[in-house]
């Protein structure tokens, strides 16, 4: 939340109340904390602020939430091209609007929600794609979800009416094509499935196509994950009170296949009260409320996203120059190529290609290049399908990872 400034809606005002509460319960709330390393034991590597940090609990949360896909089509990595949840950051924690003239594109309801965010902030935005066909065309599903969640449904629709108030074109089962950069503007191309061509100058494009689990702590703990086809990408496996197949961790949220913000919440309630159990804190806590109400949210969500356009897109039959791994700058072709060479495995396409070796260790690149392999070799999709986690899973500094070392051998 912006200093100085009111929530901007309810999300964010029970957020606030949240972490005051946390704070006001006793715990130590340590922020700016970069975990880089995750070992058996377990053993957390991290840096604060420069400070390397040893981190050895009894029992840990995982709760790292979850990152957005882009919409992969040439121009996607073009300054002023950035992913939906960037340009919310920039209002909400900054009240500062991306740009005058913006364009949001993909599929899922936060499009919509940033789109009006703007649109309030004074911005023009001058289309709203939605790939998806409209909710009507699908009665019995809005239906079923607006069963589940009345409220939010309710809350959605004033958004759209919302929407079309301040004069928000919302297109329909309409897709971006290509982005291109002229002068101080870009200029984005979208087409609608009938074939209507919309293009419009812009000063930034924002997009989101769905989520990926941010999961690599878990994977690197060894945590089982099964391939969600349905979502698109890898689900934790856990107990009824949020425990992995690693004892003693517990996962909550998005890091653990795509959830929404109300069941996360829920299901924190749920884990925090069996790990404060199983160190020696055995309060009576009745969750049956909290057990129902994550029933009722998880029916809500599964409604939800068949109503969006999320599971994602393919890649292979886009134009052979798009980029794939824009930290290494590798093209569709080169990874098309490489396949070619030898499919076997996305580690060894890694190997010959250099895709997923950059900053961001293929949290983008990654999951496109495990569904190629998989079509390449006719293999279903897996948690070894996907490139292996390694550590530093963030960047760090090297004077971080020899204090780290030296603390370790200390405490030998």
């Amino acid at each position: 939340q912006a200093a100085g400034h009111s929530p901007l809606d309810d999300q964010q005002h029970e957020g606030a109340e949240l972490l005051f509460l946390a704070k006001e319960s006793g715990a130590e709330i340590i922020g700016s904390v970069e975990i880089w390393g995750a070992f058996d034991g377990p053993l957390f590597l991290a840096e604060c602020n420069g400070a390397a940090y040893i981190i050895r609990p009894k029992t840990a949360i995982i709760a790292t939430g979850a990152y957005e896909r882009p919409v992969m089509v040439p121009g996607w990595t073009l300054p002023g091209v950035m992913t939906t949840g960037a340009a919310q950051t920039l209002w909400r924690s900054y009240r500062t609007l991306p740009g005058k003239r913006v364009a949001v594109c993909g599929s899922g309801p936060l499009n919509a929600q940033l789109a009006l965010e703007l649109a309030k902030g004074h911005a023009e935005v001058t289309i709203l794609a939605e790939s998806a066909p409209p909710h009507w065309c699908a009665p019995i599903t809005a239906l079923k979800a607006a069963m589940a969640d009345p409220g939010l449904v309710a809350k959605g629709l004033y958004m759209l009416c919302d929407l079309k108030r301040r004069g928000v074109a919302l297109h329909y089962r309409t897709k971006l094509q290509s982005v291109e950069r002229h002068g101080d503007q870009l200029c984005a191309r979208f087409r609608s499935e009938s074939g209507r061509v919309t293009e419009t100058d812009i000063d930034v494009l924002c997009m989101n196509a769905g989520f990926e689990p941010q999961n690599e702590i878990l994977r690197l703990l060894g945590a089982d994950m099964s391939f969600d086809a349905s979502a698109g990408h890898l689900r934790c496996q856990r107990t009824h009170d949020m425990e992995t197949s690693v004892p003693n961790i517990f996962a909550v949220g998005d890091c653990t296949g795509l959830g929404g913000a109300p069941a996360a919440s829920i299901e924190g309630t749920i884990a925090g009260a069996a790990a404060a159990a199983r160190v020696g804190f055995r309060g009576a806590i009745d969750l049956s409320v909290e057990s129902r109400q994550l029933a009722r949210h998880r029916r809500f969500q599964a409604n939800l996203w068949k109503l969006f356009d999320t599971t994602p897109r393919r890649i292979d039959s886009a134009s052979s120059d798009v980029t794939i791994c824009r930290c290494e700058e590798i093209n569709l072709s080169e990874v098309l190529g490489g396949l070619q060479t030898n499919p076997s495995h996305v580690g060894t396409l890694k190997r010959a290609t250099r895709v997923g070796m950059g900053r961001c260790q293929g949290r983008y690149c990654g999951p496109v290049v495990a569904r190629l392999v998989a079509k390449a070799t006719g293999k279903p999709l897996e948690d070894a399908s996907y490139f292996a986690p390694r550590v530093p899973i963030k960047p760090v500094s090297i004077a971080s990872i020899l204090a780290a070392e030296e603390a370790l051998k200390d405490e030998c």
